[in-house]
């Protein structure tokens, strides 16, 4: 569903500070794939994403989602095919419009313009039934602007909006990175529940390495602009924590003293 074929990226080309953050990536995910993403700060993670997203042209290779070659696609075009959740509660949603404004949006994204009732009862009504499934009572808050809503229910509501849709392919760069714990659980099993119900091909970026081996049905660890470690099945299944900052200490070449310098 997703081919990623040797694609490069530097950065700052032809000055002090250049730097090759993707070095040669080839990556291949099937349909209703859920793969984590881990690695240590600088491995090239959020790039990896963001050269998917089309947030920048890649210096070379391919990307393609289905049948299409994306690869020269601006990142409004792929916004058909591919949604993300960022980090950043505050990213996904516009502060200043209510729930139901950000959900129209969300649901006549990549439609032809022309006039029509601002929001249908219909549209309404559908937008009530898919926010009763967060269990967070935003449904009966359709009117109220999103500036009042938590970092959680903003990440939720966020989820939901990218996935009304149902995209071909679901970027998260760390989407729970910036809650509390308690909430930073909720939206990830709310994730995990989207995903499977949805059949969503996912990329998920994590710190959280407990997470990277327990969601989703791959794990693979970058370093430095590479794919180091790719695990799956009952490989992925047997692995400890333990064992894979051994793994990562041994394709790496680089020596661990606690497990900070993968979190990062």
């Amino acid at each position: 569903m997703l081919r990623v074929q040797n694609i490069l990226k530097t950065f700052n080309k032809g000055t002090v500070n250049e730097k090759m953050a993707i070095k040669g990536i080839t990556l291949k995910l099937a349909a209703g794939d859920f793969v984590t993403v881990i690695g240590s700060n600088g491995a090239g993670k959020s790039t990896l994403l963001n050269s998917i997203a089309g947030d920048f042209p890649v210096d070379k290779g391919e990307i393609h989602i289905g049948d299409c070659e994306i690869t020269g696609w601006p990142q409004y075009r792929r916004a058909s095919l591919v949604s993300r959740v960022f980090q950043d509660p505050m990213r996904g949603t516009a502060s200043s419009m209510t729930i139901e404004e950000n959900m129209v949006m969300a649901l006549r994204r990549g439609q032809s313009r022309r006039l029509r009732r601002a929001i249908s009862a219909k549209e309404r009504a559908y937008f009530r039934q898919e926010l009763t499934k967060l269990g967070l009572s935003l449904e009966n808050r359709l009117t109220n602007k999103v500036s009042l809503l938590s970092g959680g229910q903003r990440q939720a509501l966020t989820l939901l909006m990218a996935t009304i849709q149902k995209p071909q392919l679901l970027l998260l760069d760390e989407h729970t990175a910036a809650l509390d714990p308690k909430t930073a659980e909720k939206v990830l099993d709310l994730t995990c529940r989207v995903a499977a119900e949805n059949n969503l091909t996912t990329l998920m970026i994590t710190h959280n390495l407990d997470h990277a081996l327990s969601v989703g049905n791959r794990t693979i660890m970058m370093h430095e602009g590479r794919i180091i470690l790719d695990l799956r099945e009952e490989e992925r299944t047997n692995m400890t924590i333990n064992r894979l900052l051994e793994m990562f200490e041994k394709e790496s070449g680089s020596h661990i003293h606690n497990d900070r310098m993968i979190l990062a």
